[in-house]
């Protein structure tokens, strides 16, 4: 059965549709309820579900953006730049070169696990001209397009570094527990222990031994 609402009749396509649709237009007031729900009451729950939802479908986050430079084969470098947590997933990726466009580079863009995207784009360049490259991101999240410096060499090797010294610490604490252990077990007492204080500067009892013999 098919309802029309401006008329306030129904509607068959069998024969049994005009004897119902006789008794069912009996029930003025059964009518004017499925009009009014048909002509506004759904019509106002739609554009109701419809305003809720634009916050979702319209969220834009920008992406963080990252350009890092490797070593490549010989007398070559390779540049990614790369664009993390971003929405919609809608992104384009540029390399410039003092200012001048040179491409896109190899490039691609995936999914994070909490609805946002990830991208990188990579292009090969000579090994010494990694200062000349920006890389330009467009994203629907950005007020204007963004151009990414490259990141600094020493940026990079500070987390290097940072093991080294690291590294280095623990070994020369090593080395000293192993020499202190050494030195008490040949009876000599620690660095640290200080002396009688008398003027001769003897040192305190060596313990387990008579305090005539120590002295």
């Amino acid at each position: 059965m098919k309802f029309d609402p401006k008329e306030g009749t129904w509607d068959g396509d069998w024969p049994e549709a005009k004897s119902i649709s006789d008794k069912w237009m009996q029930q003025a007031e059964a009518v004017n309820k499925e009009k009014t729900f048909l002509l506004y009451s759904c019509p106002h729950r739609l554009l109701g579900h419809l305003e809720r939802g634009r916050g979702n479908l319209e969220w834009k986050e920008p992406p963080s953006m990252r350009l890092k430079a490797r070593p490549g084969s010989p007398g070559f470098s390779v540049l990614t730049c790369s664009a993390f947590s971003f929405y919609p997933p809608e992104l384009q990726l540029r390399f410039l070169r003092n200012g001048l466009a040179v491409g896109s580079g190899d490039s691609d863009v995936g999914p994070n696990g909490d609805g946002s995207f990830h991208a990188w784009s990579t292009l090969t360049v000579k090994s010494g001209d990694e200062h000349h490259y920006r890389c330009v991101v467009q994203h629907a999240g950005l007020p204007q397009p963004l151009i990414v410096e490259l990141e600094s060499s020493a940026k990079s090797v500070m987390p290097v570094v940072g093991i080294v010294i690291g590294l280095l610490l623990i070994t020369a604490v090593a080395v000293g527990g192993a020499l202190l252990w050494r030195r008490m077990r040949n009876g000599l007492p620690a660095p640290w222990i200080s002396l009688r204080g008398d003027d001769g500067g003897t040192l305190l009892p060596t313990p387990g031994l008579p305090k005539d013999v120590d002295s």
